[in-house]
C-alpha cells in the first residue's frame, strides 16, 4: 500500500496543486510561510432508528482495529491509483479508532439498547463486539464519495468463539472539494454503517 503523504483534496486540475504544492514547499524553505492550524472536526453522534428488539445480554464494544492509514486524527482521502493522501490543514477531534467506538456505544444507547458498554467499562459481559475499520475515506477516484466500511464479531465472553461476523459498507456523495463537505457525509456514512450493526448485533444475541 502506498504511504499516506498530505495531499491538496483533489481539485479541478492537477496542474493547480502542484504549482501550489512546489510554490509552497520553496516558501516554507525560506521560512516564509507559516503553516495554518488545522481546522478540528468531529464524528457527530449518528440519527440510528430504534431497535426493533432488545436484547438481554450484555454487549461490550471494543476499540475498532485500523490499519496506520485510519489509526490517526489525520481525514483520509483516496485518490485515482489508490493513492491515499490526508486533506490538508484539517482533523479528527481524537484518533479515528477512539472516536468510531464512542459514537458506536452512543448509537446502541440511542437505538433504546441500554446493556452496552466498552471494554473498559466495570461490567460482565456475555458478548464482546469487535470491528476493524477497512474504510473511512473520501474517495474521489471514481466520483467523491464519502465512503465507510466496517467489519465486525461477535464474541462469546466466556470461550472467547466467534458467535457471528460481517461486514458493513456504505457510501454517500461529497458535494464539494473540502473538509468542510467531506465531513458531514463521513457521518451519514457512518450512521447507515451503525443501524446496519446495531440490528445485525440484535439479531446475533
Amino acid at each position: 500500500m502506498t504511504n499516506p503523504r498530505t495531499a491538496s483534496f483533489p481539485s479541478s486540475t492537477r496542474r493547480g496543486f502542484l504549482l501550489f504544492a512546489a510554490t509552497g514547499t520553496a516558501a516554507l524553505a525560506a521560512g516564509c510561510l507559516p503553516r495554518p492550524a488545522p481546522v478540528t472536526y468531529d464524528l457527530s453522534p449518528a440519527a440510528v432508528q430504534a431497535a426493533a428488539r432488545r436484547t438481554s445480554r450484555t454487549v461490550l464494544i471494543a476499540e475498532p482495529e485500523a490499519i496506520q492509514t485510519y489509526d490517526t486524527d489525520r481525514i483520509v482521502a483516496r485518490e485515482p491509483g489508490g493513492v491515499l493522501s490526508y486533506l490538508p490543514s484539517a482533523q479528527w477531534s481524537d484518533r479515528l479508532p477512539r472516536l468510531v467506538q464512542t459514537r458506536m456505544v452512543q448509537a446502541f444507547q440511542d437505538a433504546g439498547i441500554s446493556n452496552i458498554g466498552r471494554t473498559t467499562d466495570p461490567l460482565n459481559p456475555d458478548r464482546v463486539l469487535s470491528s476493524d475499520i477497512r474504510a473511512f475515506e473520501v474517495d474521489v477516484s471514481a466520483g467523491r464519495l464519502a465512503v465507510v466500511s466496517i467489519s465486525v464479531r461477535l464474541v462469546d465472553d466466556w470461550d472467547r468463539r466467534i458467535v457471528a461476523s460481517s461486514a458493513f459498507t456504505a457510501s454517500v456523495p461529497v458535494p464539494g472539494t473540502g473538509a468542510a463537505e467531506a465531513v458531514p457525509a463521513l457521518n451519514a456514512a457512518l450512521a447507515q454503517v451503525l443501524d446496519q450493526v446495531i440490528a445485525w448485533t440484535v439479531r446475533n444475541t
